[in-house]
């Protein structure tokens, strides 16, 4: 309700600063929000990361307090996300509102990237979910400093750095991950690829592909096809159309390319 209620002032004030004449009463009624949109969408991006901060802070290494982080991210998300949309048509040139929402945007990327961290059940693509996170909350938070130092409208009303933490959401999720079935495989005793398990464990997908019990063809398609367009990378980031999930994936060897990673994932591209 909170969201809902912000994002509706939020219109307002955009709706209000884009229309000329009017009546009087009904600008003085509105007239602070009608004076500065601008600060009425810093306003909801700063709410909509201290409700994260929050939830990030409170997080335990449990799976059930993680995925409640999970949930508890979402309306972030798309609150994030009512500002974008907000902003959009607003943002022409060089103006503030125009930094405003790149700074908004990869607040949402940070948002989702957390997200994404609490859902894998992978140690390894929770750690590339949380570089991801930090890398964009990085971005959007020397985005809003600059903002500030350039514009004392939306002073305070910005998020702060510190809201952008991952320290805490870090270790619950390689703590929840730490056995999970995720995890990738230790590398061969003597660097060699692994040899392929007996052609009756794997199944064909087609197109050279085939997958282990663990692994659906729809998901192996993308992998086949994310790493023959990354031109042979040993890491990719595979989404699972299954799940609706992104996975990073390791791959090595030749006839065939080997692929692991996900739940217990193993792809052979041939």
């Amino acid at each position: 309700m909170r969201r809902l209620l912000v994002s509706a002032g939020v219109v307002a004030a955009l709706l209000i600063a884009g229309c000329g004449g009017g009546d009087e009463a009904a600008k003085t009624t509105t007239a602070d929000q009608a004076a500065s949109p601008l600060r009425a969408a810093a306003l909801s991006l700063q709410q909509a990361m201290d409700s994260t901060a929050r939830a990030i802070d409170g997080v335990r290494g449990t799976r059930d307090s993680v995925d409640r982080l999970g949930a508890s991210i979402q309306p972030a998300i798309a609150q994030t996300g009512d500002v974008i949309v907000l902003l959009t048509p607003k943002a022409t040139g060089d103006g503030n509102e125009s930094k405003l929402l790149i700074a908004a945007r990869e607040q949402r990327s940070f948002l989702q990237f957390a997200l994404d961290s609490t859902r894998t059940r992978s140690r390894r693509a929770a750690s590339s979910a949380l570089q991801r996170a930090r890398d964009a909350g990085r971005r959007a938070a020397n985005a809003y400093t600059a903002i500030t130092q350039q514009s004392t409208e939306v002073a305070g009303l910005l998020p702060a750095s510190t809201t952008f933490g991952t320290g805490r959401l870090r270790d619950a999720v390689r703590n929840v991950n730490r056995r999970g079935a995720g995890s990738p495989p230790p590398p061969p005793a003597r660097g060699g690829t692994p040899p392929p398990p007996p052609a009756s464990t794997q199944s064909t997908c087609g197109n050279g592909i085939s997958v282990n019990s663990s692994t659906s063809c729809p998901f192996a398609q993308n992998v086949a096809e994310e790493y023959r367009s990354s031109g042979g990378s040993s890491l990719i980031e595979v989404y699972s159309p299954v799940t609706k999930t992104t996975f990073t994936m390791s791959c090595s060897g030749s006839g065939p390319v080997i692929c692991r990673g996900g739940n217990n994932a193993v792809v052979y591209i041939r």
